[in-house]
């Protein structure tokens, strides 16, 4: 075997070139009283399960449209999403509270690289 010597922090364009700058971005959400942040696409997506699991009474047109927007929910916009849980009056699960528009989170931290320290990785 032989020892492969490689950089513990990846330079950005690496990064770039494999898809992780622009896939690791999830859309978040703020309880706009306490800060407490969450996925947005994870509460549209509980919302949804839940309402098809247990409300026995739901109409299949509205059951169709929640089986619909799980089969999607990984391509919406912010703009899509936030309109989503605004529809369904979606609220923060711990308090109750109203949300806040969509943003997006990088999930991937700068860092600075090089013996500059001018590269981005």
């Amino acid at each position: 075997m032989l020892e492969v010597d490689c950089p513990c922090v990846t330079p950005e364009v690496v990064l770039k070139a494999s898809g992780h700058v622009e896939k690791f971005t999830d859309l978040m959400v703020k309880d706009e009283k306490t800060g407490t942040c969450y996925r947005a696409d994870h509460l549209l997506k509980d919302f949804c399960k839940e309402k098809l699991e247990k409300d026995l009474a739901l109409p299949q047109e509205k059951a169709d449209e929640f089986k619909r927007i799980l089969a999607i929910l990984d391509d919406f916009s912010a703009e899509e999403l936030g309109a989503k849980i605004k529809e369904y009056g979606i609220v923060a699960p711990d308090t109750k509270n109203s949300l806040s528009d969509p943003y997006p989170f990088n999930l991937m931290f700068q860092t600075s690289i090089g013996p500059t320290g001018l590269s981005v990785g």
